[in-house]
């Protein structure tokens, strides 16, 4: 049983624990699970002494905020003052970048410990975090397995019990992904409503900010520091700080199925059992024209990949991985038309699932196979044969595409013991409302309420 944010708050606030024991358990577990492959960039004594400061804020009564001397861990592309930031890519120089992203600056000011950098699929152009400058990641509950990506450092970090919370990233699935795959909880806001200022883009119109954690609370605990406006992100210009979560009577629940949004069967078994837990009212409606809304998703990302990293992959190719390289040449063949033409399906989208009737959340699993085995290529289910890359991305791309916000519950296992997630997903800008409805369906599923 990992320890959870909520957990080390309450130590900390009665004198249970001291930040600097935090720290030092952290860093104890960290070395255990080295193996895993968690971290890019670890400084112990760094480390120490951010929690000896938080010591002395507590000893005088005067912490930052509640969580003040907790370990927090933060993918590779938010750029941060003391640790290098590189995406795990070698295109960039291995500098530290002088400035925080506005995340890591908002979590620095309330005391928490940046714990270190965790590894990731480079750039986050890719889900399965096999590809990485430092090597791939491996699971926590079964190290022969993927994490999943591009934030599987985070994900195995706080799956192990090295942190009870890690920052990531998420533009086809991200943070979701490596939750689902490793069995803990990652949300992903709509888009706007937390600063991705400071955040390596890899699709501007797709990106967010999300967090990995060992609950659902933990999640609410963090929020306060990572939803609202920010004068660095115009897109933030509406956003509110978080809100109060709701108490819903009966939420409506829409369970998403069609052609292109197949499962395995035991992925499909747990969902289905792990549905019926939940006592909600759940409907199925089909999404049509799944692969067309795929493929547009696809082209976005790749036009504003290509176009970001253009000027860096006519000065140096090499410093790409050939994965990573591919992906971006492939993007500088699609034209003008064919991005105008994803754009409008992306309308085409956002109207379907607003137009599917009063719902207060879509469920689907949050991938349609369990973490596939490091080096598997191909992925069999539901009469397909597809990539791994395109298995882990398989239902999650919606949430970016349409700019919900989503998040990633534990809901069971498979016969072999790995985790099976379950995705729920809101209505644009109403992450409260989401997560009203995940607060219910995690405690009927995983905590038996």
């Amino acid at each position: 049983m990992i320890e959870t944010l909520a957990q080390q708050m309450a130590q900390l606030a009665r004198g249970a624990v001291t930040p600097s024991l935090l720290a030092e358990r952290a860093l104890a577990r960290a070395g255990e699970c080295a193996g895993l492959n968690a971290f890019v960039a670890l400084d112990a004594a760094h480390v120490l002494r951010q929690a000896a400061e938080a010591d002395a804020r507590r000893s005088r009564g005067s912490p930052a905020s509640p969580i003040d001397g907790v370990p927090i861990a933060v993918k590779d592309n938010y750029l941060t003052i003391d640790y290098p930031t590189t995406a795990c890519s070698r295109a960039l120089p291995l500098e530290p970048a002088g400035v925080d992203a506005t995340i890591v600056a908002n979590l620095r000011r309330a005391g928490a410990i940046i714990f270190g950098k965790t590894n990731m699929h480079e750039w986050a152009y890719g889900a399965t975090n096999a590809t990485s400058s430092f090597g791939p990641t491996r699971n926590p509950r079964n190290p022969d397995h993927i994490t999943g990506g591009s934030s599987g450092g985070s994900g195995a970090a706080v799956a192990a019990g090295v942190v009870a919370a890690a920052l990531g990233s998420d533009t086809g699935g991200s943070v979701r992904i490596p939750s689902g795959a490793c069995g803990i909880y990652g949300f992903k806001p709509s888009y706007g409503r937390a600063s991705r200022h400071g955040v390596l883009p890899l699709s501007w119109s797709l990106d967010a900010p999300g967090l990995l954690a060992a609950a659902l609370e933990d999640i609410l605990l963090l929020l306060p520091y990572f939803l609202g406006a920010d004068a660095c992100d115009p897109t933030t210009a509406r956003s509110r700080p978080l809100e109060p979560i709701p108490d819903l009577d009966a939420p409506r629940v829409l369970n998403l199925v069609g052609n292109g949004l197949e499962r395995s069967a035991e992925v499909d078994q747990v969902m289905s059992t792990a549905l019926i837990r939940t006592g909600l009212d759940v409907t199925d409606r089909e999404v049509e024209g799944a692969a067309a809304y795929f493929a547009a998703w696809e082209a976005i990302l790749h036009c504003e990949a290509s176009s970001y990293h253009g000027a860096q992959l006519d000065r140096d190719p090499s410093g790409y991985s050939p994965v990573t390289r591919a992906h971006l040449e492939a993007g500088r063949m699609l034209t003008g038309v064919d991005l105008l033409k994803a754009q409008k399906l992306r309308g085409q989208l956002m109207a379907h699932l607003d137009g599917l009737g009063d719902w207060d959340a879509l469920v689907l699993p949050t991938l349609p196979v369990v973490a596939p085995l490091i080096g598997d290529e191909w992925q069999s289910f539901g009469g397909r044969k597809v990539t791994t890359q395109d298995s882990m991305t398989w239902f999650c791309w919606i949430g970016n595409l349409a700019g919900l916000p989503c998040i990633s519950i534990p809901c069971g296992a498979s016969s072999n013991g790995l985790p099976v997630g379950m995705m729920l997903m809101g209505r644009p800008g109403a992450d409260e409302h989401l997560l009203a409805v995940a607060r219910r369906v995690d405690r009927r599923i995983n905590m038996g309420a």
